[in-house]
């Protein structure tokens, strides 16, 4: 059976995950500078040892009520193909390891000429986690990071 390991993260009480092979690091918060221009969910830029990252405010990305405290928010630096990001999550909880079979297809509550960020399910216990398709959540973050 073939297993993928996913970090799970907390937004507003909620249970999202993302695939642990696009994770850099997971930081805790530190100062963000502004940038102009941006799209709202843009929160910023950090430097990581000489690495400079755009971080993307996944709250307001997703629409959810705005973090409440950010400095005890945490950072998930990630690596994609051509761009380097950070998602800002109110905490980091685990590393999940589950079987691609465990992983289900959530129902479609999207307009139909929209796409979902929400690519699966996990339901673990009482819980369910929304795993999110980075890919769709930074494709416009993406375009403004290459310019």
């Amino acid at each position: 059976m073939t297993t993928k390991q996913i970090v799970v993260f907390q937004l507003q009480g909620q249970k999202f995950g993302i695939d642990i092979m696009s994770v850099l690091e997971i930081l805790n918060y530190s100062t963000i500078r502004t940038v102009p221009e941006v799209p709202s969910y843009i929160q910023g830029i950090i430097n990581v040892r000489g690495t400079v990252y755009p971080i993307v405010n996944l709250c307001t990305r997703l629409g959810l009520e705005a973090f409440k405290d950010e400095s005890s928010c945490q950072f998930i630096l990630l690596n994609l193909e051509d761009v380097r990001v950070g998602f800002m999550v109110d905490k980091v909880l685990e590393i999940l390891t589950i079987e691609t079979k465990d992983v289900e297809q959530g129902p479609q509550i999207t307009e139909v000429d929209k796409v979902s960020c929400v690519n699966g399910i996990i339901k673990e216990q009482e819980h369910i986690i929304l795993l999110l398709d980075i890919d769709i959540l930074i494709s416009e973050s993406k375009q403004i990071v290459l310019k």
